[in-house]
């Protein structure tokens, strides 16, 4: 891949430029409450470093069909005040003191706070819709979070599942990731005023998208260091999160599957254990496995996008197909 400067993120936020900026002062004008942890919380974690993946999408896709008002700044705000609220509970759920290199919000002010401004931002996501005045949408987000929900339920209840399959896993990823890519490329399509058939497929697009990011997510997880990565890697596992390129790995090492379920037993890693588990998924192809089944999701992804929308966002839309699949962090 050539340097970060001309990736497609890069060039998409370049491209998104004036709405990425509404799009930051529609985010601090709505995280301001006259408690003071509430703005300090929510501030922290939206400017921790993101890469505003969800927010490009959306604002991406309403340019893909020539649409030049305002709308959808505060409906990609909606989506990634429901990605930060998913992110505050996640970190409480799995403990973790690290996001993005730096001490996750409940590292900084206990678990009680990070879960409280989450439920904040997600009670605020849907007062803004309110404000949208589109039933449709209300609808369509209300749905989202709902998945989003499950999907967290979901992934809880497969804790340390050694038994999870390929299926499994993707429905996983599906319903607590995905979800959102999936929500913001409908979002742009339907800001933009496009038929219920056009709004169906970009919201494929977004969904295989997504598959894509999240199955490379868990490849680099078993693949890159942590300081390439600015998070805890080979932290899986030590989660209880069975992802693909360790279903994979598994179902060829009888050793390394012994292995995973001592650990699950445990409940945690012993010195050595994480390096170990890292080197035989790697070894067994585990991690090649995960990345070309993104490459499959990225292709899929591609082939949505309709030939009719404006040209130049197209190609960058079909690029960040790609780039999710191959990025390196």
């Amino acid at each position: 891949m050539s340097n970060s400067i001309s990736s497609p993120l890069e060039r998409a936020v370049e491209l998104c430029k004036a709405d990425m900026a509404l799009v930051d002062a529609c985010i601090h004008h709505n995280l301001q409450s006259d408690i003071m942890m509430i703005p300090a919380i929510g501030h922290y974690i939206v400017n921790s470093g993101g890469k505003r993946f969800r927010p490009l999408l959306c604002l991406l896709t309403a340019r893909l069909f020539g649409y030049h008002g305002e709308r959808h700044i505060p409906l990609s705000v909606v989506v990634e005040f429901i990605h930060t609220a998913s992110l505050l509970h996640d970190d409480v759920v799995d403990s973790s003191d690290q996001r993005r290199g730096s001490p996750s919000a409940n590292g900084v002010w206990g678990n009680q706070a990070s879960v409280l401004v989450g439920d904040y931002l997600f009670s605020r996501a849907f007062q803004m819709m309110v404000s949208d005045g589109d039933m449709a949408m209300l609808k369509l987000m209300s749905d989202v979070t709902n998945a989003l929900a499950e999907g967290e339920v979901l992934q809880l209840s497969r804790t340390f599942h050694l038994e999870m399959t390929e299926a499994e896993c993707l429905e996983v990823i599906e319903r607590k990731t995905a979800v959102l890519f999936k929500a913001a490329s409908e979002v742009g399509a339907h800001a933009a005023d496009q038929s219920a058939e056009t709004v169906a497929t970009m919201a494929e697009y977004g969904m295989c998208l997504g598959v894509a990011f999240q199955l490379m997510d868990d490849a680099l997880d078993y693949l890159v260091e942590a300081e390439q990565a600015g998070k805890p890697v080979g932290h899986d596992l030590e989660e209880g999160k069975i992802t693909l390129p360790l279903i994979h790995a598994m179902q060829r090492d009888a050793v390394l599957a012994a292995k995973v379920e001592e650990i699950s037993e445990r409940g945690c890693y012993e010195e050595g254990d994480r390096e170990w588990v890292r080197e035989r998924v790697t070894a067994q192809d585990g991690t090649g496995f995960a990345m070309d089944r993104a490459k499959d999701y990225a292709e899929r992804a591609k082939r949505l996008l309709p030939e009719t929308a404006e040209v130049e966002v197209r190609k960058l839309l079909a690029e960040l197909a790609d780039f999710s699949a191959h990025r390196p962090y």
